[in-house]
């Protein structure tokens, strides 16, 4: 699977440009050319808000991230009516340090945000690049780092599924080339095939507005939902 995602960061890479045009009229515009409410006072770069070339954060599942870790001690999702222990992970890294969670939080954990970017635009300042961004730790945006009244991510799906039956849940199908969930819109999963967690990706795509709030798909009729929960 790490291959799978270094391909896909390689692959990312040349699809840039398609990438940047998918994000030009969303909230993820950072840049001082956007015309959303919280931006950079200068810096018109596009990308490099969380992304870089070059220098970027090293180790877990970054892709070529330009961004710190989420600052902070993180709450876990935890519910009786999902008994299987793995929607419910032991310790924050098996949870947390292993999914995108961290890349996501970096931004809407309401205080990281405003931290310089770990290889800044050489052609604008440390203030340049984080000016006038601080306000996106508030509001709809914010998530705060207690997570236990959202959504569980790096619960095991396939072993949630597989224990409570598919009166419940969707089975998820297994490839060498990533799990997914569902047919018309399937969800990924990642992790080694039989391994199917939840990320935030699963249901997000950060680069894609056409769903609010960045959707993986539409949520229409519940949807999204129903992709993996059978109701």
């Amino acid at each position: 699977m790490k291959k799978v995602l270094v391909l896909v960061a390689a692959i990312s890479l040349f699809a840039a440009p398609a990438f940047a045009a998918g994000i030009t009229n969303t909230k993820h515009n950072l840049s001082a050319s956007s015309s959303n409410t919280y931006k950079a006072d200068t810096n018109t770069e596009l990308c490099v808000f969380c992304h870089t070339p070059h220098g970027g954060v090293i180790g877990g599942n970054a892709p070529l991230w330009n961004r710190t870790n989420v600052a902070g001690t993180l709450t876990l999702y935890n519910s009786a009516t999902l008994d299987q222990t793995n929607s419910n992970p032991a310790t924050v890294s098996a949870a947390i340090l292993d999914s995108d969670a961290p890349l996501c939080l970096s931004c809407h954990d309401g205080a990281s945000l405003t931290g310089a970017l770990k290889n800044p635009s050489n052609a604008f300042t440390v203030a340049e690049n984080t000016s006038g961004l601080a306000e996106i730790g508030s509001g709809m945006a914010l998530i705060g780092n207690d997570l236990s009244n959202d959504h569980p991510i790096g619960m095991d799906y396939g072993n949630v599924a597989t224990a409570s039956g598919a009166t419940e849940f969707v089975a998820p199908t297994l490839a060498a080339t990533g799990d997914k969930v569902g047919t018309v819109n399937p969800l990924n999963l990642y992790g080694p095939s039989g391994n199917s967690v939840m990320w935030c990706s699963s249901c997000h795509d950060v680069h894609n507005g056409a769903n609010a709030p960045f959707l993986a798909a539409a949520n229409t009729g519940s949807a999204l939902c129903l992709t993996c929960h059978v109701k």
